[in-house]
């Protein structure tokens, strides 16, 4: 199902799980019957017990979920009455317990066959996440890498544009204003980057900037540089709507910084949940809900195929119901506890149960939150979002390292063996590449720790915007880096460390003498011709350790490495 773009409408899914829910309410509402006479007629039967209770919470979670109220409201009723009057001991049944339930089956039969399905005709609540959903993807395809730097300076400019060019940006230079203002009248920029003083004032570039922004619908992102560190003008560039301040001498390293938080070049995964529901149309509604908000999503309606789709796709949040046959979600939620590749992911009880000694209940055996059903869309997509970030932000922690943002060097070792492993099931071919900066203990020598930290960091994001989102970056300890290149062979793989190789050598790195200049050597090994991860990873340190001998700014390929498979994705 698509929409004019032809993109998947995610809204007509919606609408036509709620029209196919609704036609299967009046059978839903029959089960229960048939379960409840059953149940009266043997009220020692344990299993006719569960399954009315289960059959009534699905009623009341789904059905509130999908707009219909009235009949979530009477099936959560029965429910509860089941668990707090009735309970599986059938010894506490009284004659009035009895028909306080009768009651309560016989008023939700007769809603049904009053027309239900008019209180769900409002599909507002599926509407809020459309426009938006739309609105991010198109952000997200459409990464604006062009900046506009303005400055007097002729020189200055084209130093700094050659050196923000490097990290992947497209620079356009502007020594006049008013040439600058007519260009953001032809095409607007991601970013600009003003100096603060030019010939009509030693404000003039906030200045310019600030009637621009007051004739705008939306402010332009603007990053100031300026000679002088006075407050009243930090303050000044504020006002005018200045997103960073830098005082000249520039750090190149720390300008890309801010250019690519602000330019949301990090390009962040899609958020990626499992829903464990037994009933597939509140699985459905839940997954729709979340793909609107821009997540991956895998629906679970056994629950006992949750560790196979977990191998298959690790995500950053499981949502599950309580109450499911054959293995209920505190069940669940304590096997997943209990293996050490998942104890980390998050667990969400997304229920019906509104009791709040069974829900700190089910926290404490391995659940982190508790959302009740009927759950509001925006509300599901808030409580998601905040537990994955929180979740990531614990995760990038531990697996990344402190200066550079890279993965460390347990995490990659970790990362080459997974690709190794999805390379042989594929039958692809997988680079690996081992670098290390020649010389780097003479910057450090010379120019102190300080100058090399910022010539660490300066690779890095050199990295980050330069190869694939799939690429996986990390550092292996001190001034070495490694890079894996899935579905990529040991020739493309060296044409790319070639390219970024002379990309850094063009890199001015400050210090308080003189600019100065880095170079790395590299060694590549790649799949097929290794059988594990460890195999790879010394191969490439022995070639990386050709390239230094044999001069250094190089790169070298291991000899057994050129093989390969004849159907490699082009670069």
């Amino acid at each position: 199902m698509s929409n004019h773009n032809g993109k998947p409408d995610i809204q007509a899914a919606l609408t036509a799980l709620k029209d196919g829910f609704a036609q299967k309410v009046p059978a839903k509402i029959e089960e229960i019957r048939q379960s409840w006479n059953l149940l009266k007629s043997v009220p020692e039967d344990i299993d006719m017990f569960h399954l009315l209770h289960r059959q009534t919470h699905t009623l009341a979670g789904t059905a509130g979920t999908y707009g219909f109220h009235t009949v979530g409201q009477l099936a959560k009723a029965v429910e509860i009455a089941l668990q707090a009057d009735l309970t599986e001991s059938h010894e506490s049944w009284t004659p009035q317990i009895v028909s306080d339930v009768e009651l309560l089956v016989q008023q939700l039969e007769n809603f049904n066959q009053a027309g239900f399905e008019q209180e769900g005709e409002d599909n507002a609540t599926f509407q809020p996440y459309l426009d938006n959903a739309e609105e991010n993807s198109a952000k997200t395809d459409a990464l604006n890498r062009l900046l506009y730097l303005v400055d007097d300076d002729a020189d200055f400019l084209n130093t700094m544009a050659m050196q923000i060019r490097t990290f992947g940006y497209k620079v356009v230079t502007f020594t006049d204003l008013d040439r600058f203002e007519k260009a953001v009248a032809l095409q607007e920029p991601a970013l600009v980057i003003m100096d603060v003083e030019f010939e009509q004032g030693k404000k003039a570039g906030i200045e310019h900037i600030h009637r621009m922004n007051e004739e705008r619908e939306n402010v332009l992102q603007t990053i100031f540089i300026t000679g002088s560190n006075d407050v009243l003008t930090r303050l000044d560039a504020v006002r005018a709507g200045g997103l960073g301040y830098f005082a000249k001498p520039l750090l190149v390293e720390k300008l890309v910084d801010s250019i690519n938080d602000l330019t949301h070049q990090h390009a962040e995964e899609p958020y990626k949940v499992v829903i464990v529901d037994d009933s597939p149309e509140q699985s459905s509604f839940a997954a729709l809900t979340l793909q609107q908000a821009g997540m991956e999503t895998r629906e679970v309606n056994e629950p006992l195929e949750l560790l196979n789709v977990l191998n298959d796709f690790p995500p950053d949040i499981i949502l599950t119901d309580i109450y499911m046959p054959g293995c209920s979600g505190l069940e669940l939620s304590k096997m997943i506890r209990q293996m050490d590749t998942f104890v980390s992911i998050p667990i969400v009880f997304l229920s019906s149960e509104n009791d709040q000694k069974k829900q700190m209940n089910a926290m404490s055996l391995g659940g982190d939150d508790f959302l009740s059903k009927p759950i509001q869309p925006w509300y599901l997509v808030s409580a998601v979002t905040s537990r994955i970030k929180r979740g990531r932000k614990v995760r990038e922690l531990a697996e990344t390292d402190g200066l550079t943002g890279l993965l460390n060097h347990t995490k990659i070792k970790e990362r080459l063996e997974e690709e190794l492993s999805r390379a042989k099931r594929e039958k692809t071919p997988l680079a690996f590449a081992m670098l290390d900066i020649d010389f780097f203990k003479h910057v450090n020598d010379s120019y102190g720790h300080p100058a090399g930290d910022r010539v660490l960091k300066s690779l890095a994001n050199l990295f980050k915007q330069r190869l694939r989102k799939y690429d996986i970056v990390g550092r292996y300890g001190g001034e070495e880096f490694v890079v894996i290149f899935p579905n990529t062979d040991a020739i493309a793989a060296k044409t790319i460390m070639d390219k970024l190789r002379v990309s850094f050598s063009e890199i001015s790195h400050f210090s308080s003498e003189n600019p100065f200049y880095c170079r790395f050597s590299c060694g590549i090994s790649a799949f097929p011709g290794y059988e594990n991860g460890t195999e790879m990873s010394n191969e490439a340190d022995k070639v990386l350790y050709e390239a230094k001998e044999g001069g250094r700014n190089k790169v070298v390929v291991a000899v057994n490495s050129l093989g390969g498979f004849s159907k490699a994705k082009a670069r």
